[in-house]
């Protein structure tokens, strides 16, 4: 298990494109503490935070600040599942608006597809996305600043509150396929499982659910599908209003680069044919303009993956292989080196030094 959170280095992540969360998830921390009120008031204040706030649901803080206080509650009040209490207890009204928009989607797989839509607009910095499988669809939720660690019990809260979503929106038996997590789950390989009803893996790329298409495209209950279209069009325009615009990076080409190469390690092969189609660039284009701005492709990709490494590395248990596979090297034995060509000293030994 990743040992508990100490706010991060204000100079290090401070900047100008800092990952943020709207406050409108605070209260779920507040309402499953409310019986210890004496003790959360002094960490929120530590942490930058203060019940005032709460009046404004969608004003943008400091997602390390937030990632932080949620793991120093949780070590401190000796809370060790705090996220996962959260989660069980986060429902549809809780996301204000958002509860009609969900309830009108008609089914499950749209009222993912719009969480994914605003994912940006409620946490920056943040990737929720899906990959379509003959028999299921897994939906991945991972923030993708590596600086932002450790970072389990947002993690587990995230889980948690899409798997009791999904049960308000279908029905209270509903279970997935499978639970993940990037963080390891050691000693708690039991109990994940019962609490999810689901098999529970630990270590890997993102953390995610794994749902049943069948579960995804059966209908709601209650869908009335004319209704609910012009419902929705309705709702989703005012809600891009409201939320304003999605959060885009602003340290040019090179930074859009890198971002699209952090979210696609561990899930997919990772290249510049792959980050130019999605800038909407050839290739070469790509190359070119990243040239003019002093980087390569190549130089971007070692950055990444040197930043998820050493981040991973941090956390205990986390099998070199796993490490590998994730930062897509082939085998165990090519990531130990270019990592002591990185660092001057090998995995196992910065992973020990670090903890």
């Amino acid at each position: 298990m990743s040992k508990s959170a100490e706010p991060p280095d204000e100079a290090v992540v401070t900047m100008t494109d800092q990952p943020t969360i709207r406050v409108l998830f605070l209260p779920a921390l507040l309402n499953v503490l409310s019986d210890m009120d004496d003790r959360i008031d002094p960490l929120l204040r530590e942490h930058g935070f203060f019940r005032a706030q709460l009046d404004k649901p969608y004003e943008r803080v400091p997602l390390h600040r937030y990632v932080a206080l949620l793991e120093q509650a949780a070590a401190k009040l000796q809370r060790p599942n705090l996220g996962l209490e959260m989660g069980r207890s986060f429902g549809l009204a809780d996301l204000g608006p958002f509860h009609a928009l969900l309830r009108a989607s008609g089914t499950l797989r749209v009222a993912l597809d719009y969480l994914a839509l605003f994912q940006s607009r409620l946490q920056s910095k943040t990737s929720f996305d899906s990959q379509v499988g003959p028999d299921c669809t897994t939906y991945s939720y991972r923030i993708e600043d590596v600086r932002i660690w450790p970072r389990q019990q947002d993690a587990e809260f995230a889980i948690s509150g899409y798997a009791n979503l999904i049960r308000q929106l279908t029905s209270a038996k509903w279970f997935p396929a499978e639970v993940h997590f990037e963080h390891p789950i050691t000693g708690r390989e039991e109990f994940l499982p019962r609490f999810f009803r689901a098999p529970v893996s630990g270590n890997q790329a993102a953390n995610a659910l794994v749902i049943r298409n069948e579960d995804l495209d059966r209908p709601f209950i209650s869908a009335l599908t004319s209704e609910d279209k012009k419902l929705r069009t309705v709702l989703e325009s005012h809600l891009l209003d409201l939320m304003g615009p999605a959060a885009t990076s602003s340290g040019g080409l090179a930074a859009q680069t890198k971002d699209i190469i952090a979210r696609g390690l561990g899930r997919t092969r990772v290249d510049c044919a792959l980050a130019a189609a999605e800038l909407n660039l050839s290739e070469r284009s790509l190359r070119r303009r990243l040239m003019e701005e002093g980087t390569s492709f190549r130089t971007l990709l070692q950055e990444a993956r040197q930043e998820r490494a050493r981040s991973m590395l941090k956390t205990a248990d986390l099998p070199l292989s796993v490490a590998a596979e994730q930062l897509g090297y082939s085998d165990t034995a090519t990531f130990s080196r270019a990592f002591k060509d990185w660092t001057g000293v090998s995995p196992g030994r910065y992973s020990k030094n670090t903890r």
